[in-house]
């Protein structure tokens, strides 16, 4: 246990969690099974009052945010981005307590108010998605965002992510953008980018449902691969290969399918070119062939070749 003036910070702390939505349902439950003492939780949602009640011996569930405030050493809101600095306002804090954020955008300029009260505050961001309140597992392996400048509580998140089955990447405020931007592309892009895929299907007759049940296990084994393989070598297809005759055709069938695929297929694949040259397989030649066919879709995408 860490001490310092007016503040006691350990993994026996009393935990509450403010906004228990899906990541806050899903981090109290995961929380709970590790030992740490979750007592109170916020939230407008009955099913997930229930949900909570019935998993986490003892908890104090309620609708205003407040209770949990008063109640709690170490309070978590697990709020959307937009309303986190709304609650640090609105609530009264403690100087023994720490008020952390979950959100991977924002800085902890959001929770100043609680600062300027004397409560130490910290950035947890979990590198993942959570599908339901009931989603405690999908913290186990995963790499949490940790901001924060208090030295008991920033060991306390740490410790915290490791009791989780977890692992921290330490980050400052300046570095956020890049970071969440990273998870963006890796999470939300990627599946509105399968999306895509998927109604690529309409040309020859099939709906995006039974393209994305075709495409799925491609999906899952190649993120099974990047897991397992790493990049390049995960990379497979075209451009490893260099098969500049394939790429063709696909910047015609993008083309066919609407000038934003078309550009958007072309700055993929562009942006994809050194990433994939490291496998070795892409000679010089062919490559400044294949990036000659994508700048000029960028420019044009009827130049797409036909």
């Amino acid at each position: 246990m860490t001490d310092l003036p007016g503040r006691s910070i350990s993994i026996d702390s009393t935990v509450g969690i403010i906004g228990a939505g899906r990541l806050g349902c899903s981090l109290g439950l995961a929380m709970a099974v590790a030992g740490c003492r979750v007592i109170a939780a916020s939230t407008r949602s009955a099913e997930r009052r229930a949900l909570l009640s019935d998993r986490v011996a003892g908890v104090k569930v309620t609708a205003a945010p407040e209770d949990v405030a008063q109640a709690a050493q170490i309070i978590f809101i697990t709020a959307p981005d937009s309303a986190i600095a709304d609650v640090a306002r609105s609530v009264r804090w403690r100087p023994e307590q720490a008020v952390v954020h979950c959100s991977g955008a924002m800085s902890l300029d959001a929770l100043v108010p609680a600062g300027r009260q004397g409560a130490a505050t910290g950035g947890f961001h979990p590198m993942q998605t959570f599908p339901s309140p009931d989603a405690s597992g999908n913290l186990r392996g995963i790499t949490f965002g940790v901001e924060c400048g208090d030295p008991a509580l920033s060991s306390y998140l740490g410790s915290l992510a490791r009791i989780l089955g977890g692992e921290i990447v330490r980050i400052s405020a300046a570095q956020r953008a890049a970071y969440h931007t990273s998870a963006v592309m890796a999470s939300g892009l990627m599946s509105a980018w399968a999306g895509m895929a998927a109604d690529m299907w309409a040309q020859f007759g099939e709906t995006r449902e039974r393209a994305l049940h075709a495409l799925s296990p491609l999906i899952v084994s190649t993120s099974l691969a990047v897991a397992r393989m790493g990049v390049p070598g995960a990379i497979t297809g075209p451009y490893v290969r260099g098969d500049v005759d394939t790429i063709a055709r696909h910047l015609a069938a993008t083309a066919a399918q609407g000038g934003e695929i078309g550009r958007a297929y072309a700055a993929l694949a562009l942006a994809t070119l050194p990433i994939a040259a490291e496998q070795g397989g892409l000679d010089e030649e062919r490559r400044r062939s294949i990036e000659s066919m994508l700048q000029d879709v960028l420019r044009d995408p009827r130049e797409a070749p036909q």
